[in-house]
């Protein structure tokens, strides 16, 4: 039995060793037949150099004897002319005899390439022809004679001025000897063309005229009006009111400056993107909760036809009514009122956040006939935390830009309700309040009609004093100013050291243009304020400070904000 296995063993290794064999044999043919290949015999084959050099010259000599034989072509035979027979063409073909080669004589040499004789040859062969005879195109004298100003006959010399004369000692006489020497070395000679070509603004040019000298001077232009420059002054469209009264700190006077619209003011309305803001967190409870619904219902009542809203209801989440604005119709107002009767009390462990409502409601672009307004309605408990409401007065103020105007809705018992403020006046907008809860409604109801019609946006204002020695300062800043309402005073906050006349230049955007007010202010016929006055500039001048704290952490801001609306009883912002 182990001889037997033992051949069976020696077999299959035999058989293996065969394919393997058989394979790398297939595998080198397939690959490398070339190898194996050979025109000719080894022992016909050339072995030498000079032997393989004699056989291609040979073939060489065959080839050209073949191709440049002075015997026809076989396009030029009669065999391959198409001839009839029985109605069909038919082609015949010969094959040349290849006894000619015998008889090969090698051709003349071809004539040198003369490309003058190839252009004459073609130019003889090409048409010749004339064009028309016409008068030159004069582009000003194919203008209407009424868009042409009168100019008089003086010409205008528009030829480039000659340089002034150079000299080279002047340059180098304030350089030491040595770079002296060194720089008139590499001097080149400069020559410098006069002008002799004078050009004319609406008359034609007449060569035969005499070279002058070049002169440049410039004709005013006239001046454009307001209209040419999108402006439209309205300085007489507003009537002022002003109220003064004396710092306590001795270094000058409170004013506070009011522009009362006319009640002929015709400026268009602009198109309103509103959007409110429900909180649902459960320390709203539900009877403010149900007055807050109401409000909101009623007041898409006083919606413009151009205007557009959307609604959010929040705590730790939330909810939107339309993923988009949209227009007030029938089949809105229903999905409104039908969302709104939805929205229920949250857990208790669901607090408000505000910082994802409002950074959902501002735009990634405003179109100059636009604004957006947020309303806010809410008991400002998302501020509990110091840092958190700080970083979202930071952050979302910053990212807003002023696009947002945001105004809130809350009771006068609300605890953070100064903070709300905060926010408010750092986005163009303000803080309303309200006693009771039924009042929400009532209070929400006279937001609307005040800001119902924008008029006016990204106002600016500046004061000059007549006085050079008094410096004036206007409350608030250009970045956080609000928007102009058709019909609602507007109020400019503002110190100055002395008691002299000024003068208010106010710039705004009207839709397609902008807007430009100038008023001297007298304070002869002013009113006297009270203290009313002074806390309005306590809370102005704290929110510039809070800025400044936002932009450098300087606590310096902060002790003195403290320092100024401590005397007027005033909570802090943030505590």
């Amino acid at each position: 039995m182990s001889q037997t296995l033992k051949r069976k063993q020696i077999l299959c290794k035999c058989i293996a060793l065969s394919l393997f064999i058989h394979a790398v044999v297939a595998v080198l043919l397939q690959h490398h037949a070339i190898w194996l290949y050979s025109p000719t015999s080894t022992k016909t084959s050339p072995t030498t150099a000079w032997l393989a050099s004699m056989s291609k010259q040979t073939q060489t000599d065959i080839l050209r004897a073949a191709l440049c034989s002075s015997h026809p072509t076989r396009s030029q035979e009669k065999g391959t002319k198409p001839q009839s027979e029985h109605g069909r063409l038919a082609f015949r073909t010969t094959v040349p005899d290849p006894s000619y080669l015998s008889s090969y004589q090698p051709l003349a040499a071809p004539p040198p390439f003369d490309p003058d004789h190839l252009l004459v040859s073609y130019a003889e062969k090409l048409p010749t022809f004339t064009l028309p005879s016409q008068e030159l195109f004069y582009l000003p004298s194919h203008i209407p004679k009424d868009l042409i100003q009168p100019t008089s006959e003086e010409t205008v010399n528009f030829a480039a001025p000659s340089p002034p004369a150079f000299h080279p000692e002047e340059t180098i006489a304030f350089q030491p000897v040595a770079s002296q020497l060194k720089l008139a070395q590499q001097l080149p000679e400069v020559a410098y063309a006069e002008p002799t070509e004078q050009v004319s603004l609406f008359s034609k040019p007449n060569p035969t005229a005499p070279a002058l000298h070049a002169s440049w001077f410039h004709v005013l232009p006239q001046l454009p009006t307001l209209e040419e420059l999108d402006t439209t002054s309205y300085s007489e469209e507003f009537d002022t009111d002003l109220v003064f009264m004396p710092r306590e700190d001795g270094l000058g006077y409170l004013f506070a400056l009011t522009l009362i619209p006319k009640t002929d003011l015709r400026i268009p309305k602009m198109k309103q993107h509103y959007m409110f803001l429900i909180d649902r967190a459960n320390s709203i409870q539900k009877e403010r909760l149900f007055q807050t619904k109401s409000a909101v219902y009623k007041a898409l009542e006083d919606l413009g036809p151009d205007d557009t809203f959307n609604i959010t209801v929040f705590d730790s989440k939330m909810e939107k009514l339309f993923p988009t604005q949209r227009p007030l119709n029938r089949s809105t107002l229903a999905a409104a009122k039908e969302f709104i009767q939805k929205i229920e009390l949250g857990s208790f462990f669901s607090p408000a956040d505000l910082y994802k409502p409002l950074l959902i409601t501002v735009p990634s672009y405003v179109q100059e006939d636009e604004i957006y307004t947020a309303i806010l309605l809410t008991d400002g408990d998302g501020f509990i935390k110091k840092q958190a409401g700080l970083a979202l007065l930071r952050e979302w103020s910053h990212y807003n830009q002023g696009k947002v105007a945001l105004y809130t809705l809350g009771m006068s018992g609300d605890k953070h309700i100064s903070s709300l403020e905060a926010l408010c006046a750092f986005n163009r907008g303000q803080a309303i309040q309200s006693a009771t809860k039924r009042g929400l409604k009532r209070k929400l109801l006279r937001l609307m009609k005040t800001i119902q019609a924008p008029i006016v946006k990204n106002i600016s204002c500046h004061a000059f004093s007549r006085s050079p020695h008094t410096s004036i300062k206007i409350y608030p800043d250009n970045t956080k100013t609000h928007h102009l309402y058709a019909n609602q005073p507007y109020t400019i906050i503002g110190t100055t050291e002395t008691l002299d006349d000024f003068v208010l230049f106010i710039q705004g955007r009207i839709k397609d243009r902008w807007l430009n007010i100038k008023k001297t202010v007298s304070f002869i016929s002013a009113k006297k304020g009270d203290s009313s006055l002074e806390s309005q500039w306590a809370w102005q001048k704290t929110y510039d400070l809070y800025g400044q704290y936002l932009q450098d952490n300087n606590s310096e801001h902060l002790a003195e904000m403290k320092q100024l609306i401590n005397p007027l009883q005033l909570p802090p912002a943030f505590q």
